[in-house]
């Protein structure tokens, strides 16, 4: 059986869509077509809570990549609106990206319920040299979740490689590749994990062998905005 997937999609609207638009197209037309999707099991949006940007993030946990490939998703380029045309090139950015599960990582907190989205999100996203990604992958499974585990207000960590990816907007001529790795961290609260000296026990000796291999690391953090039920 093909492992499940995940949707990740970054996105900002700039200066060439207002923020009335952007958030009317996509919370109802771009995001409720795809409620009605199989492919597709939940649908989250998330503002950023770390003033970087992309100011928006949506994220949709997937029944498998294979399943992507297939109609009734695969028609979901091919059939959209004038509108959507428009504001997805008028755009500053959305950065889409198609990930597999990765097995491995710690059973979620008992506080975890799996019908109600977390408060709160960090996206890593991390490149590394070929020849380190087996230390990189047991480094991140076997020390570094437990130290996320044990940070008050971690929920669940899941990690994911990068299946299919692509930019779309008046800036996608400008974006990197993106990191082959993601891991996805759920929180009740991030109070605890954004404060330096809880993050000092992470730099193990470890992490520093690893790090000599990572290429590019991207660290974002999301509040939760909306989610769509069936």
């Amino acid at each position: 059986m093909a492992p499940p997937a995940y949707l990740l999609v970054f996105s900002d609207p700039g200066t060439g869509v207002s923020q009335e638009e952007f958030t009317d197209w996509y919370d109802n037309e771009h995001v409720p077509l795809r409620v009605a999707v199989p492919a597709f099991l939940n649908w989250t949006r998330w503002k950023a809570a770390d003033g970087q940007k992309p100011a928006w993030a949506a994220s949709y946990d997937l029944t498998s990549y294979d399943d992507t490939l297939k109609p009734p998703y695969a028609r979901l380029a091919e059939t959209r609106s004038e509108r959507e045309k428009r504001i997805l090139g008028a755009i500053e950015i959305l950065d889409r990206r198609t990930y597999e599960l990765l097995e491995g990582t710690l059973a979620p907190s008992p506080r975890y319920d799996p019908k109600t989205p977390p408060r709160f999100a960090t996206f890593v996203s991390i490149d590394v040299k070929e020849e380190g990604e087996d230390n990189f992958n047991r480094w991140y499974n076997e020390e570094h979740i437990p130290m996320v585990a044990s940070v008050p207000g971690w929920l669940r960590s899941r990690r994911f490689v990068l299946k299919d990816a692509g930019y779309a907007g008046v800036r996608r001529e400008e974006q990197q590749p993106q990191p082959k790795y993601l891991a996805v961290h759920e929180w009740e609260s991030l109070e605890a994990v954004m404060d330096p000296k809880v993050r000092e026990p992470w730099e193990t000796a470890w992490k520093a062998e690893v790090d000599k291999t990572v290429l590019r690391r991207e660290i974002r953090a999301f509040e939760y905005y909306k989610h769509w039920e069936k």
